[in-house]
This record gives structure tokens, sequence and C-alpha cells, in this order.
């Protein structure tokens, strides 16, 4: 008798297809989850580094204005006791007798001013010191004459300290004083240095923080002609910029000087306090569209974009408050920011 077991062996092997496709089902599955999740993890940490980053820019936006709206509150200031000063100068009679008090009352108040700035967040040049942005200047000696027009063609080679930097340039015969700022602000800005030219007539080489170095070290001058004498490397000193109120403290110093003399240095500084307040309003308006774009980017927190509407509440109606108010915001979002990146490790 033949038995047949084709029927059975069937069943065994569907059976069997069936534990393989689940098997393999299952497998597809955990495989998708496991792809999920790390696509989430991953969605995850790009937006939380998007929001670190959007509070590391907002942190940095805030404390610049912090800095700029402290500057022209300390300018507004000093704006007003030049003012005061003024009036005190014209109440004195123009006669000998009163000339010795003038000079105390001009000797004393420019000690405060002085204070008033330091204090204050402003340099002696009456500009902002946010130390995000400021920039050193400093002043070649008037000894040294590298603008005015002379009858020989000349070539000036300058080492700069040991900073490693060094520049040559050629001054034309009878080139006059804008020809040969061109070319020397030409040769420096190959070093990152600009040059610009003082109320005194004297060069100022100006470079960020980073690239100061050069200005901080007695410079090497060699040259053929009449402005440098051919030889040996003569060494020149780079001098800070005077105060601004130097001039006034000079005058007060003087024996004898007219009140008019105090009043035309006086009008003169305030001309720069204006000129200063109104730089300051161009960087404001600068943070006000870079604080625009922080709130144009995408995704965020709802903190951050409360934090914005309320730098900006202070930026449109600032008072006596607003440079604690936005230092505080810096500290927080600072801390904030830490707290994140501790928290994500």
């Amino acid at each position: 008798m033949l038995v047949t077991n084709t029927s059975a062996i069937s069943d065994t092997q569907r059976l069997q297809e069936n534990r393989v496709t689940s098997a393999a089902v299952n497998d597809a599955g955990q495989q998708t989850t496991t792809d999920n999740k790390a696509a989430t993890v991953t969605a995850e940490k790009g937006s939380q580094h998007q929001v670190l980053s959007r509070w590391v820019a907002l942190a940095t936006v805030t404390k610049s204005m912090g800095n700029s709206e402290q500057s022209a509150r300390t300018l507004k200031q000093l704006s007003y006791q030049l003012r005061a000063l003024s009036s005190r100068i014209n109440q004195q009679a123009p006669n000998k007798g009163s000339k010795g008090a003038v000079q105390s009352q001009v000797a004393s108040a420019v000690s405060q001013m002085k204070a008033l700035l330091q204090q204050g967040g402003v340099n002696g040049k009456l500009r902002s010191s946010d130390p995000a942005v400021q920039s050193v200047t400093r002043e070649l000696t008037n000894k040294v004459d590298l603008l005015s027009a002379k009858a020989l063609d000349e070539q000036v080679s300058i080492v700069m300290g040991r900073s490693g930097k060094a520049v040559s340039f050629s001054l034309p015969a009878y080139a006059n004083k804008s020809a040969n700022l061109s070319t020397l602000q030409q040769a420096f800005a190959g070093q990152d240095i600009s040059v610009g030219v003082s109320e005194r007539d004297t060069l100022l080489f100006s470079a960020s923080k980073e690239a100061s170095s050069a200005l901080k070290e007695p410079w090497l001058m060699m040259g053929k002609g009449v402005r440098i004498a051919a030889g040996n490397p003569v060494s020149v000193s780079l001098n800070e910029e005077p105060h601004a109120l130097d001039k006034l403290q000079q005058l007060a110093q003087t024996q004898n000087t007219a009140n008019e003399a105090y009043q035309q240095q006086i009008a003169q500084l305030q001309r720069s306090i204006r000129a200063s307040l109104q730089n300051i309003e161009n960087q404001r308006q600068q943070i006000l569209q870079r604080l625009q774009q922080i709130q144009r980017s995408p995704a965020g927190e709802t903190e951050l974009q409360e934090l914005t509407q309320q730098v900006q509440q202070i930026l449109n109606q600032p008072d006596q408050n607003a440079v604690s108010i936005l230092v505080s915001q810096a500290n927080i979002t600072r801390n904030l920011v830490s707290f994140s990146l501790s928290s994500g490790r």
C-alpha cells in the first residue's frame, strides 16, 4: 500500500514560510522604529541647536544694545555738564580777578567729566568703548612727515615692532597730501590697518583688537629721500590719541585764558558729542535689524519670542533703567544657554 505525505509536507512548508515571513516583518518593523527614533533624535538635536543659536545671537545683540544705551546716556550727561560749565563761565566778569576762579572751575569740571566717561563706557574720543567693537588707534609723531609734497621721490619701509608685519611704499615727487594719504591707506590695508588724519594734521593708524599688536610697539623706519634719511633704521614711537577733554584742560592751565576761548572749545566738544550720538543711533538701527533677523528665523521657543518683544519695547521707549534691564536680559540668556548645553550632555 502506497502512502503519500505530499499534503503534510506542503503544510509544513507553508508553516515554515509563514514563520520566516513573520520574522522578516518583525525585523523590518523594528528597523523602521529604530530609524524613526534616530530621525526624531536628529530632528530634536537640530531644533535644539537652532534655538540655542538664536539665544546666543540674542544675548550678543542685547549686550551690544546695553553698551550703546549706556554710552548714549553718558554722552548726554557730559553735554549737560558742559552747558552748565558754559553758563558758569558766562556769569564771571571778564576781569583778571575772575580768571583764577574760572580756571579752577574748569579744571575741576574736566576731572569730573573724565571720570564720568570712564565709568560710563565712553573712551577719550567720545566713542563707545564696547569691547566687542572697540578698535585700537595710535598717532604717529608729527616729527615724521609722510603727507606733505616733497621735491624728490621717496621710498619708505616700515617694520612694525615684533608683530612680523612690514610695509613698503613710494611717495612720488610733488604728490599732494590727498595722494600721499591714499598711498598710505593702500599700503597698510594689506595689514588690516586703516589710516586717517587727525584734527592736528597727524597720521592716525587704527586696527581691530585682534590686529592691534602692530600698533603697540615702536616702528623701525627706513627710507630714501628727505623724509627719512638713508642709513640705519630709525625707531619711531606711536602715541595714544589725546583725550577729547585735554584741550579744555590745557586752557585751564594757561594763564589769562579768555572766556571766549573756553566757550569755543566747549562748542567744539558739543559738536563732537552730537556726532557720537548720531553714530550710536546708527548702531542702534543696525541692532534693530539684527533683532528682526533673529525673529524671522524659523522655529523657536515661546520664551524667546517674549524676550525679543521685551527688548524691542525697551529700545522703542528707553528709560533710566534701560541699561540695567538689558544687561539683566543678557545675563539671563547666558545662563539659560549654559543650562541647556549642560542638560543636553
